[in-house]
């Protein structure tokens, strides 16, 4: 853990919700440049092994792009790289899943090997930045209900959040509610903007379930999508580094710890949490955007 996440780790633990958004939003600023000069070094290392100098991953919102990230971090040279624009939109916010990349983005990371993970949507401007730019990327989605369920619980354990003070003392039926008011149609937009405009040369779609499946295929799909080395051998090796078990620190899938950020890695959580009403709620706003992205068969869940 780098002496900026420390410090991070300690704002979140110590200072009250306002104490810790301000010092987040410092700590922001240290951690970008820390990167970039990572990435400079990366470059100088490694630039000529790839041919892709920027990993572009695209994630919804707690659908395990950190665990996507770590994976692609562990190809040598590549390091990950927030630019403080993203951060400072998500702290006022409360998320990046409706922001637009400034239009130079790309030529900030030139003589980088830059791994950047965002939440961004899939709009025309940030499509048409990539196309020029000629950077593949890869986004990543997970069942809204899961999403939901994970957003709870993140919120409640990160007094720095926009929405902390939001959710920090509703139940979780009542907060799941407040979710599908506040959110849920934002999530559902986002994933069809990034479906409906894919580059089939540039983009790669992927879900969290299929990670889950295996992902040793999945990363390998992204590897060669990223022209990395997918060699089964590398792949494996990868993979079992970056397991729940060992990201959790011991724990198996389905064991919960509500305050780490690896909190229970399993599909279909949600079912524990819904109540008849929620489920109600949450059909009226999704359910036809559940069979139509092939989430679930029918209505009759």
């Amino acid at each position: 853990m780098t002496v900026t996440k420390r410090l991070e780790s300690l704002a979140r633990a110590l200072l009250p919700p306002a104490g810790a958004r301000l010092a987040k939003r410092w700590a922001v600023h240290g951690r970008y440049w820390a990167q970039a000069r990572a990435c400079r070094r990366g470059f100088r290392e490694y630039g000529d092994r790839y041919p892709q100098k920027v990993l572009f991953v695209a994630g919804l919102p707690k659908s395990g792009t950190t665990w996507l990230e770590k994976m692609l971090a562990s190809y040598p040279g590549f390091y990950e790289l927030l630019i403080p624009d993203v951060a400072a939109h998500e702290l006022r916010t409360g998320g990046s899943h409706d922001y637009d990349l400034p239009a130079d983005i790309f030529s900030r990371f030139r003589d980088m090997l830059v791994l950047t993970k965002m939440h961004v949507h899939g709009s025309p401007h940030n499509l048409r930045l990539l196309k020029q730019a000629g950077v593949k990327y890869v986004v990543l989605h997970r069942d809204l209900r899961d999403v939901s369920v994970s957003h709870y619980f993140y919120v409640r354990q990160t007094p720095w959040h926009p929405e902390y003070p939001i959710y920090r003392d509703l139940p979780m039926e009542d907060a799941l509610a407040v979710y599908a008011d506040r959110t849920l149609l934002d999530y559902v937009q986002w994933v069809r903007g990034w479906h409906e405009r894919l580059d089939q040369e540039l983009g790669l779609e992927i879900r969290y379930e299929e990670m889950l499946a295996d992902a040793g295929e999945v990363l390998t799909r992204v590897a060669e999508h990223f022209q990395l080395d997918s060699s089964p051998e590398t792949v494996g090796r990868i993979v079992d580094i970056h397991s729940f078990k060992r990201l959790s620190r011991g724990r198996d899938r389905g064991q919960q710890s509500k305050k780490s950020f690896f909190r229970k890695g399993i599909a279909g959580d949600w079912k524990n949490h819904f109540t008849p009403a929620v489920t109600d709620k949450f059909k009226a706003a999704i359910g036809e955007f559940l069979v139509e992205y092939g989430y679930e068969k029918d209505l009759s869940w």
